[in-house]
């Protein structure tokens, strides 16, 4: 029924049809630099959907200069990826230590690529998992760890990411 309609309306009408409760605000445009920071700042945590570097890496300084979680989510053709970057934690990393702006990283993109569907859904309900556990301050998060999905085996690999001293998003070169 909402094929067609923004992805921001439709997850929005998902949303209050399950819980009429909830009151849900909608940012239908790009937002950057200024805006982004005070969205950022007014969280408890982001999540983190995108499909591109550029919106990963800017979403990333936003929340280490706020200090707020962020939980990271990719999915491409068979593969995904889940993270938490917890910049309240001393010895977290963030998203930058991990992929860093300027390393050449191959920008793929689902639109082209295409995903298998039911990933989405795993890292979405996994991403989930991480932003309430982390909101509600129970259980240990994925901070300084990625999660990783085969789905053509269905098996998660898990990989320490340490923090970079160095990282001039989050360490010493902040």
């Amino acid at each position: 029924a909402d094929v067609g309609a923004r992805k921001v309306d439709a997850a929005a009408a998902r949303l209050a049809a399950i819980n009429p409760e909830i009151a849900i605000e909608c940012v239908a445009r790009r937002v950057a630099g200024d805006d982004l920071a005070a969205l950022v700042a007014d969280a408890s945590v982001v999540l983190d959907c995108s499909d591109n570097f550029a919106t990963r890496h800017a979403v990333n300084r936003a929340c280490v200069a706020a200090r707020v979680p962020l939980v990271s989510g990719a999915a491409i053709r068979f593969d995904g990826q889940v993270a938490v970057f917890d910049a309240r934690d001393a010895t977290s990393p963030c998203y930058h230590c991990l992929f860093g702006e300027g390393d050449e990283l191959e920008e793929t993109r689902c639109a082209t690529m295409g995903v298998f569907a039911p990933l989405v859904g795993i890292i979405g309900a996994t991403e989930a998992a991480e932003a309430l556990k982390l909101i509600a301050g129970v259980g240990e998060s994925l901070a300084g760890r990625l999660l990783m999905l085969d789905a053509l085996s269905m098996r998660w690999r898990e990989v320490r990411v340490p923090r970079d001293p160095e990282c001039p998003v989050c360490g010493s070169g902040h």
